[in-house]
């Protein structure tokens, strides 16, 4: 488990999240179609061996992300990919865990590109001292990581505070899951050299250096170019 400068409490995931997850990676595969039925609970129950409010709680937990509609004494219809909730971050976590297609990948990317920067800039723009410190220790705990991830979980970090420190609501709101998972699942099964990783270090520096500086353009570009090297590296890693 990595760490940081805190101890985190140990997640467990619910009876019916584990459940749910099952599920959704066959929707997710195509192992379950649009348009087709789950079986009924009797049947999942005694799939899953959980009771059957666990597959209530597992079916709920899907419609609410539009994977599943429940339909009352018929059951629960696989909903086509235009129904999905796709900035759900559970989901989209899922996704990359489903042999994530390329062009999933690249959306998340194109995301990036297109707010992050303006996110870095209003940074430059609206940073506290207090944003800066957190801005600061994330670009620390990089430099200081020993492996790819710890250098993962402070990258996230770092893109966080600057997100945070942008102080737009719907930007923080809209952003954060992707960063989440770009971040996160996608990096951890598409990048795979802690030096390239390293490399990086010097271009998250200088969006430190212009978000500390009020400079909003520098910023932007430097969060422009952290993007695309991003980008070239998960291209390169698919080619």
């Amino acid at each position: 488990m990595t760490e940081l400068n805190i101890v985190r409490p140990i997640k467990r995931t619910r009876l019916h999240e584990q459940v749910a997850r099952t599920l959704s990676l066959k929707i997710l595969n195509r192992e379950l179609e649009p348009d087709t039925f789950l079986p009924n609970e009797d049947s999942l129950s005694q799939q899953f061996d959980v009771s059957k409010p666990v597959i209530r709680e597992a079916i709920n937990f899907m419609d609410a992300k539009g994977l599943v509609q429940v339909r009352p004494r018929i059951g629960a219809r696989v909903c086509d990919p235009s129904s999905w909730v796709i900035n759900d971050p559970v989901l989209m976590k899922w996704r990359i865990e489903s042999s994530p297609e390329k062009s999933f990948i690249l959306n998340l990317l194109e995301v990036r590109t297109i707010i992050e920067p303006i996110a870095a800039g209003l940074a430059a723009e609206r940073a506290t001292s207090a944003d800066m410190i957190k801005i600061d220790q994330a670009l620390e705990q990089m430099e200081e990581a020993d492996n790819l991830d710890k250098h993962i979980t402070a990258d996230i970090g770092f893109h966080l505070a600057i997100l945070e420190a942008c102080g737009n609501e719907l930007l923080i709101s809209s952003l954060k899951p992707v960063i989440d998972t770009m971040l996160g699942s996608s990096f951890t099964q598409f990048i795979h050299s802690f030096s390239a990783a390293k490399d990086s270090i010097a271009v998250h520096r200088k969006v430190a250096d212009a978000i500390r500086g009020k400079d909003n353009n520098a910023a932007i570009e430097a969060m422009r170019l952290i993007i695309k090297r991003s980008s070239d590296d998960i291209q390169a890693d698919n080619s």
